[in-house]
């Protein structure tokens, strides 16, 4: 795996890991697609190893991803039509589709990874019940979306994107082939962009009222469900370059799904099966 294509890295999260994998020694190219609109900064066009590709995945032909997927080795996928838990239903299908479309693309062409970022918002219902939840007990079997989330105009439920994200874990697995594509489904806690600290966590789970210092009239309870999928900015890096480099042979099935959290105390998510599967080293508590 030398070569990387990452998707989103306009966003928050893509970008985070095309410096990260730009800086490390393994990695000997870093394909960074992005809407034409997200290089008009000119992002990453001085750092070495990296290739700015300005791409529309939802609108792009064939052969444009085709060529695309042809650079690389590997793909980890971030991008999503609306990177929100506010999405529309019509949001939430247009991401899938376009997700379709790349994982079969990497699959024709004989790619041997693709990483696909899903959410913990795949059992964000399950937030309402959470303090009944054992630690270790949320293991990425379990399905639940409708995460109540907090937004600038109040409370809404987010059943689409939840939803589209459990459809394409079980995607990702169909896709993946014995001797062939493997696949990995991360189900992301909430790495905040920049620092991400512990303490600007809010119990909205909104970065939008974080940036805009509007308190969130959620409960202190909201705020421990969210506080324990925190994922550090070390942690994540760590996550995603094992979820790339991992060696497949000795997993259940060519096709995987994880949870993506730092080593949060007393939490519910269960991270054990991420680490014996892809050797995910966290070495941060939200709680410490």
């Amino acid at each position: 795996m030398r070569k990387v294509l990452i998707t989103g890295t306009g966003g928050n999260l893509g970008g985070k890991l095309v410096h990260t994998f730009a800086k490390v020694p393994w990695c000997e190219k870093v394909v960074a697609v992005a809407r034409p609109s997200s290089f008009a900064d000119g992002r990453f066009a001085n750092i070495e190893k990296v290739e700015p590709l300005p791409l529309e995945l939802t609108s792009a032909s064939d052969g444009e991803i085709g060529e695309a997927v042809a650079l690389a080795d590997t793909i980890v996928h971030f991008a999503v039509v609306n990177a929100l838990p506010d999405a529309t239903w019509e949001e939430a299908a247009s991401s899938f589709m376009m997700t379709s479309r790349l994982l079969f693309a990497a699959r024709d062409r004989g790619l041997k990874r693709f990483v696909f970022a899903s959410s913990n918002h795949a059992v964000g219902a399950l937030k309402e019940v959470h303090e009944t939840l054992a630690p270790g007990s949320l293991t990425a079997e379990r399905v639940a979306p409708g995460t109540h989330w907090e937004t600038l105009d109040g409370c809404m439920i987010g059943y689409g994107y939840g939803s589209a994200k459990i459809f394409t874990e079980r995607m990702c697995v169909a896709a993946a082939q014995r001797d062939g594509l493997s696949t990995v489904s991360i189900r992301i806690g909430w790495c905040q962009v920049g620092e991400n600290l512990p303490h600007t966590l809010n119990a909205g789970g909104n970065p939008k009222l974080s940036a805009d210092k509007q308190e969130s009239k959620s409960s202190n309870s909201d705020l421990r469900w969210f506080r324990n999928m925190w994922l550090s900015n070390r942690d994540f890096d760590n996550l995603f370059e094992r979820a790339v480099l991992a060696d497949a042979a000795n997993w259940p099935q060519p096709g995987i799904v994880i949870n993506g959290v730092s080593a949060n105390s007393g939490m519910a998510w269960e991270i054990e099966t991420a680490k014996q599967l892809i050797g995910y080293r966290p070495q941060d508590d939200v709680w410490s």
